[in-house]
């Protein structure tokens, strides 16, 4: 059997600009084996390391995306499976974004990851009202309802997931405007 590793993140989740993230590659092997790295697309650039973890800075938002590892040893080189890729949150918006004061919003995180996955959900929102600035909802749902939306819901919602050890990468805002 051609083992397949699982590849988790620290700090879980995205990064911002400025921050380091630490990926590790779990697998139960023997020693002698070497890590790749892969971006965006397994055939993309690799880097290897001797260890199961690669540290990542986060200078510009073209470090973000998502990253596969697999293992390999011996000349010629008998790799493992590709891990599958970190998986990112998606933010959809029913009905719109542009939305009216006293309608109602949902908002949904999805996260692509293998089926029947239970994922735990986090809330962020960037808003316009201070008590709203940079904080973290206890909404822990896939689908948070906003009914009878007002200026203080106005601003910049992103969510991640967590599954056990496994965590998302962090959505994209969606910005909430209200005309």
């Amino acid at each position: 059997l051609n083992p397949k590793p699982e590849l988790a993140s620290d700090p879980a989740g995205a990064a911002l600009t400025g921050n380091t993230v630490t990926l590790t590659c779990h697998m139960n092997l023997s020693t002698g084996w070497d890590f790749y790295w892969y971006k965006h697309t397994p055939n993309s650039e690799t880097k290897k390391t001797e260890t199961n973890s690669y540290r990542v800075k986060i200078d510009s938002v073209s470090d973000g995306g998502q990253y596969w590892c697999r293992a390999g040893r011996g000349k010629p080189v008998y790799y493992t499976q590709y891990s599958d890729a970190l998986p990112k949150a998606v933010v959809m918006v029913q009905p719109d974004e542009r939305v009216f004061r006293g309608e109602t919003v949902t908002l949904r995180c999805d996260i692509k990851w293998g089926e029947d996955t239970e994922w735990t959900y986090r809330w962020e929102i960037e808003g316009t009202n201070y008590q709203y600035k940079n904080s973290v909802s206890q909404i822990s749902t896939q689908e948070w309802n906003i009914s009878s939306v007002d200026h203080v819901h106005s601003g910049k919602y992103s969510c991640t997931g967590q599954m056990g050890t496994q965590s998302s990468q962090h959505s994209d805002a969606v910005t909430l405007t209200l005309s």
